[in-house]
Order: C-alpha cells, then structure tokens, then sequence
C-alpha cells in the first residue's frame, strides 16, 4: 500500500545494535498503536539489521550519520550528513517525525528543521527549537523506559509493554547450526571481548586470560566484527574464535542458542538480553548503569565507583582506566557463581 494514502510515521533511529535492541519495545508498541499507519525506520546499517524482520517498519531507509561515529569525523562532513538526513526526512514528507536520539545536537537539529506536520524529539543544546513536543531530558532512567515515554506523548494514559526484539531468519539459524555441528558443539559461553569504544573495554590481555581460564572446564566462542583484530589472536584449546565471520543476525543465533555471554557494555549483553540468557556486564565508568544496563533479570554487572564514573568519553583521560580495573580472578570467580 502507498504510504501517501495511509498517516505516515516517521522514526528516526541511527544507533548502533545495542541501541535498536533497547528501542524495539518503543517501536513494537508504535505499530500496536497504530496499526494501520505507514510507518518508516531511518536506521543505520546495523540498526536494520536488528529491526528489519520484526513487522515494525512498512519501509526501511538506511542512513549512517557521520556525526555518530567512534572516531572523529570532520566538522563539515558531520553537517553533510545531517544535510542529507534532512533532505532524506523532507523526501517522506511524515504526519510524524521522531527522532529517538537525546545524545546528539544534529539529530535534534534536523528534526528542527524537517517538514514534518509534528515533530517529536529532545531538545540537545538548543538545536531542538523547532520540535513542536519537547520530551524533557531525564538521567538516571532505563533507555528501555526512557523510549516507551516518547510514546506517553502521542497516546498517553495507555499501559505499555515491555517486549525486546531482534531479527532472526531460517538462513542464519541452518548456518548456526551446521557450525555448531561441524565442530561439535553443543554447550558453550559466548564472549565479545571489543566494544567499538576504547573507554568501555576492559583490554584484550585480561579476556586473553579469562578465556583461557574458563577453557579449561567449558567451550568458548568468540565473537566480534571485521573491525576488532585485536580479538582474532584469542585463541586456543577449548576455544573457536568466530571475529568478523558472523553476520548481526547469525551472531543472534549463536547467543541464543548458547549458555552464557561475556561481554563489555556493548551489542552481545543487548542480544542476550532478548533471549533471556545469563550475562555478565563488565560495565565501564563512560556510561550510567541505571540507563544503559541490558535490559534483563539474568544480566549481572560488575562496575567499579570512581570518581569519574560517567564520564561519557570515548578515550580514557584518567592515568590508569580505574573504572575498569577488574582482576581477571575477579572476573572468573563472578562467572563461576553465576553460571549454575
């Protein structure tokens, strides 16, 4: 059906897979509400990958803002991007615009300045002054709260539901499986040893050690994207090492079919939060527990209280990286006691 003769919705969500996995209960109760609107993902890459097959979106448009990248972007290329997101929203010409985002100026400042006949959003900076519902920034509340209450603005007094999702298909499951039975394996821990963001990991050496330790009584699967080369050089006895060789959604497959996932505050503690498995969190000091824990009573964390604690950097600025200062005999003994 033509978007045109149905209210169009447009939601703008360009976060990476732990993000998209954190908005999929805003987004599952959006299509509930509004079952016959023709709704729109502006998503990134990764984002479609996770929400793509959840009959949320009647249409998908990819969209990777320079502006959210780990590493730093130059200043006129940041403000293309947002041109062009801009251009891409006005394109759709939506009933509604929502921009999910409340870390970011650009974001706010396209949904400022986009064609839409209402817009709703955060006001980052200042950049928000043509939002027409401002949704007040909150700290210390779960992501996974904080996007249900964009949707008390649209329909509000409504009882919302908490449902997390993320995007499997046939053909991943049969290639999980066939790898699996290839190498024989039926039980195992996934571990995910590189964030993408140097300030939440806890280092290569000290996953080098743990996988080693946990080797000796359990498989280890180790998982990561092309980009984490670092991560390749774990291995072992007891240990595959899958870096960069699974796509989103057979890495979705493999923690849900696995026992146990370690990780840093990153994508794999997201995942497993979907399926219920038990993690550990080894959670850095850069972001708030309270906002952006995996949604999961079989998620534990482990956190250091510094001083410096949510700082919001991607590169540590402190001598030594405090707030990751866990011993390896820690981190194993947690392991232990958890995994029952």
């Amino acid at each position: 059906m033509n978007s045109k003769k149905r209210f169009h919705i447009v939601v703008i969500k360009t976060d990476g897979i732990g993000d998209a996995i954190l908005a999929s209960p805003f987004l599952f109760e959006l299509r509930k509400k509004f079952k016959d609107a023709f709704i729109t993902g502006i998503l990134s890459p990764a984002g479609k990958e996770v929400l793509d097959l959840l009959n949320i979106f009647d249409d998908i448009k990819i969209f990777d803002p320079q502006w959210l990248k780990y590493k730093k972007v130059f200043f006129i290329k940041r403000w293309l991007s947002a041109m062009q997101l801009l251009l891409l929203v006005n394109k759709l010409k939506p009933d509604i615009a929502i921009a999910m985002r409340w870390q970011d100026r650009l974001t706010s400042f396209v949904l400022s300045l986009c064609n839409a006949t209402r817009k709703i959003g955060y006001d980052v900076g200042g950049m928000g002054f043509g939002i027409d519902i401002k949704v007040p920034l909150q700290s210390g509340i779960p992501a996974v709260i904080k996007n249900l209450n964009l949707l008390s603005y649209i329909i509000p007094n409504k009882k919302l539901k908490i449902k997390l999702g993320i995007s499997i298909d046939i053909k991943s499951t049969n290639n999980i499986r066939k790898l699996l039975k290839k190498y024989k394996i039926k039980k195992y821990i996934v571990v995910h040893p590189i964030s993408g963001h140097i300030s939440k990991d806890w280092g290569i050496e000290n996953y080098k050690n743990l996988i080693e330790l946990i080797a000796k009584k359990y498989k280890v699967i180790v998982i990561g994207g092309p980009q984490d080369k670092e991560a390749e050089l774990l291995n072992g006895k007891n240990i595959l090492n899958l870096t960069g060789k699974l796509s989103i959604k057979e890495t979705a497959v493999l923690i849900k079919f696995s026992s146990f996932v370690i990780g840093n505050d990153s994508a794999a503690v997201h995942i497993a939060s979907v399926f219920n498995k038990k993690s550990l969190t080894l959670f850095s000091g850069t972001a708030d527990p309270l906002e952006w824990k995996a949604w999961n009573k079989n998620n534990y964390v482990m956190i250091k209280n510094v001083k410096c604690a949510v700082c919001g950097l991607s590169f540590c600025n402190q001598r030594e990286h405090y707030c990751m200062n866990f011993t390896v005999q820690e981190v194993y003994k947690k392991f232990l006691s958890l995994y029952k």
